[in-house]
């Protein structure tokens, strides 16, 4: 671990080797968080390391009496799930030979049955979805045309950018599902009025703020109604994620016992009550060092002593389930995935198709240029990303990948 005092004399602690591995840009965005005055005791920075918009990516910030809608984030709740299923890929194998087919044939029915069912980039389902979470209202008056216009043709869609759905496999050869989204186009606009909301507030009452780091004071109801719509927009992205688990795993049992699915509540709870859903993209009242905090976590999940956590790696890369340690330095919190090491403009122009298809080819995952920016090229080593925060989570279970499905990088989250 490094630590640092950034230039407004704020603590910083980062699970890196040396401070070579936080890149300028980083240090100059950690530099102006720091400014913030209501930090308690230092912030925590986990090993994926990266640039964010307005807040470092992979930072665990608590604050006193305040929140900050721009550290969270626009993909509010966005977050991974998974399921361990009682199938292994020997007994796969076998069932796919016995049919005269092959793996990646089937693996390609999977994605082909999976796409049908989840709309992925810009894609909405035609119809709308109910979940009791509509029932909420939102505190912001102008939010609430949301809810019909955009939640319930969006819930159990996936998006673009690095949010994906993939089949793995781990030590035991079981098969898993996995998948990474958030709360869409509506998480955006939470995050994007309320961001508005506390630069004006600050702005009208004359208060200096650290650039694109406005906040909102306890005392103002702004506080309070940015706290229960950032809430809503976590369990819509949670919901999000274990309706598309669902179709994962259903898919492949159609394609395992040649039709034979559960029905749709018994798929339901076996999914949800044997699976892991966690998020990495919000705020949450904790007690850390004597004190009730609010804890912004930006690309970090919490990782309270015995909590399962979920790391990805890269597309093509490993990922890990975890256990937290409840290390107190990082407020109980770890990575939340590998950490890009360039951006997305970089690896368009920088990432040859030959090399992309080369670093797919122990999966059944199509090299498509639509997503090359998500390329494992672009990423840092998910391994070393695990050794630099042994002192923060133990590894339950290492999961390698089989094929992942993907919307088109350009959509991220409308």
């Amino acid at each position: 671990m490094v630590e640092f005092t950034t230039e407004t004399g704020t603590r910083v602690k980062v699970w890196v080797d040396s401070e070579g591995e936080i890149e300028p840009q980083s240090r100059a965005q950690l530099n102006e968080m720091g400014k913030l005055p209501f930090i308690h005791e230092h912030i925590a920075v986990m090993s994926d390391v990266h640039l964010g918009q307005g807040a470092v990516i992979g930072s665990v910030l608590p604050a006193k009496n305040a929140v900050v809608p721009n550290i969270v984030g626009v993909d509010i709740g966005c977050g991974i799930s998974a399921y361990r299923t009682n199938v292994t890929r020997g007994e796969l194998g076998e069932r796919i030979r016995e049919r005269g087919d092959t793996a990646e044939s089937f693996w390609r029915d999977w994605e082909y049955g999976v796409r049908g069912d989840v709309p992925t980039g810009f894609d909405s389902h035609k119809t709308k979805s109910d979940w009791d979470g509509y029932d909420t209202e939102f505190r912001a008056a102008s939010l609430r045309p949301l809810m019909e216009q955009k939640a319930r043709y969006q819930l159990g869609t996936l998006g673009g950018g690095n949010h994906f759905i993939e089949a793995q496999v781990d030590a035991d050869e079981r098969v898993w599902f996995m998948v990474h989204s958030g709360s869409r186009h509506t998480g955006l606009r939470i995050a994007s009025h309320y961001d508005e909301q506390a630069e004006r507030l600050l702005d009208r009452t004359g208060v200096k703020y650290p650039s694109k780091l406005g906040y909102l004071p306890s005392e103002d109801e702004l506080f309070h109604d940015y706290l229960h719509d950032m809430e809503w927009a976590v369990e819509f992205a949670l919901e999000n994620r274990w309706r598309m688990l669902e179709r994962a795993y259903a898919n492949f049992l159609m394609l395992c016992d040649e039709g034979r699915v559960p029905s749709d509540d018994d798929l339901r709870n076996v999914v949800r009550g044997d699976g892991i859903n966690i998020h990495h993209n919000f705020a949450r009242r904790e007690t850390h060092f004597g004190e009730e905090v609010v804890v912004h976590r930006k690309g970090a999940t919490s990782a309270r002593r015995g909590e399962i956590g979920i790391i990805p790696g890269s597309m093509g890369t490993p990922s890990y389930i975890v256990k937290g340690r409840g290390s107190a330095e990082s407020f109980e919190s770890c990575s939340h995935g590998s950490g890009r090491v360039m951006s997305r403009r970089q690896a368009k122009k920088t990432i040859q198709q030959g090399d992309f298809e080369k670093s797919l080819r122990h999966t059944f995952t199509r090299a498509s240029r639509g997503y090359v920016d998500e390329a494992p090229q672009s990423y840092k080593d998910v391994g070393e990303i695990i050794r630099r925060q042994a002192g923060l989570v133990e590894v339950a279970h290492k999961l390698t990948p089989i094929i992942t499905v993907k919307g088109d990088s350009g959509a991220s989250v409308d």
